[in-house]
């Protein structure tokens, strides 16, 4: 007979759910904006994309087109090394890869793509303070929703960039917090993701028309999802032996 113990243990691996309701809503909220954007973008296809060349020469402001490119390459490195981070925080939880692959080995991998993502996605946030069109200063660039030329999507990557800052930063903090507290810190990389997800699919119609960048965006947000439900729906081994860790005397 499971005990108590075994129920509350496996009540407590559920509760991700309603963190992935949320994540649900928060994916379908920013398809339904992006769709409403995309045809009001549609509608008046005379106008030029804010901060883009054409914008540019029509205020006579310069446009940099070498920043532009350092801008583009940091940016799809540093989603990348999301997605790898992600996937590879989602292994570390996944007990039969290490008995192939020694976990600190896996630890060392992903905070070491965590750390790098970090740092491609700084460097392209920092690139825009020399693209004048985009009227980005040092406040703009540190504080959400402030700037303004494409405030809602710009401000959509600030605040997922420093939300994962945050996220990898709280290691430090993990035997303060307790490793299941910290944990459900941690777990709001997933937020983080999705933040700059929609800044990557609102900010530029690149990534909403068919060609290799959008099919790398798309592979990448359904990479991560398919990792957050692994995460959210342990598999009955996993939640048969969290049970039987909390019976009495399963451990003599």
């Amino acid at each position: 007979m499971v005990t108590n113990t075994a129920f509350h243990s496996c009540g407590r691996a559920l509760s991700p759910t309603i963190t992935f309701r949320l994540l649900l809503v928060l994916f379908s909220v920013g398809a339904l904006f992006a769709a409403g954007l995309l045809l009001a973008r549609d509608a008046s296809a005379a106008a030029p994309i804010p901060g883009s060349p054409l914008d540019a020469y029509d205020k006579h402001v310069a446009y940099d087109a070498g920043v532009h490119k350092i801008a583009r390459v940091a940016a799809l490195i540093a989603y990348v090394l999301m997605v790898a981070t992600v996937v590879l925080g989602v292994l570390l939880r996944l007990r039969f890869l290490q008995q192939a692959v020694n976990r600190a080995t896996f630890y060392g991998a992903h905070m070491t793509l965590a750390l790098s993502a970090m740092i491609f996605g700084v460097v392209h946030g920092a690139t825009f303070l020399y693209q004048p069109i985009w009227r980005i200063g040092g406040r703009e660039l540190t504080v959400p929703f402030t700037g303004g030329v494409q405030r809602l999507p710009v401000g959509f990557g600030i605040l997922g960039t420093e939300l994962a800052i945050a996220v990898g930063c709280s290691v430090w903090l993990q035997r303060r917090l307790g490793y299941h507290r910290w944990l459900r810190t941690h777990q709001f990389a997933y937020l983080s993701f999705a933040l700059i997800w929609l800044h990557v699919f609102l900010v530029h119609p690149e990534p909403r028309h068919l060609n290799l960048v959008s099919v790398g965006v798309a592979a990448g947000a359904g990479t991560v999802l398919l990792a957050f439900l692994i995460r959210a729906f342990p598999s009955r081994s996993r939640l048969r032996q969290r049970a039987f860790i909390g019976k009495p005397g399963a451990a003599e």
